[in-house]
């Protein structure tokens, strides 16, 4: 193989990467726009945690932690949506049975 034919094999390599990511774009907007909803919820839902327990003197540090875990959770469950959206075949399933958190 000489040197032209691998200049041009990459540049369609690098061609076809650049249509790849351009018909994918639609897809990535998206769950960038559903991760972002999910991360003001999660920011809301801490904030509402930890008003609730505000009343309470003996409550405030559960409430935080109780707040912080809440956010967490749904920051997740909202990452696990967006690549579902990108990545049609990720299945969040499999990803908690690859890391072993199931057992």
């Amino acid at each position: 193989m000489n040197i032209q034919a691998a200049i041009t094999a990459a540049w369609d390599k690098i061609g076809g990467l650049i249509n790849s990511f351009i018909v994918m774009l639609p897809n990535i907007v998206l769950a960038l726009i559903v991760f972002i909803l999910f991360f003001f919820a999660a920011r809301w839902l801490k904030l509402l945690v930890k008003r609730l327990t505000r009343r309470h003197r003996q409550a405030r540090n559960l409430g935080m932690v109780l707040g912080r875990l809440a956010q967490g959770t749904v920051i997740l469950l909202g990452l696990f949506v967006a690549l579902s959206i990108v990545v049609p075949t990720f299945r969040a399933g499999d990803l908690v049975q690859l890391l072993g958190i199931s057992g």
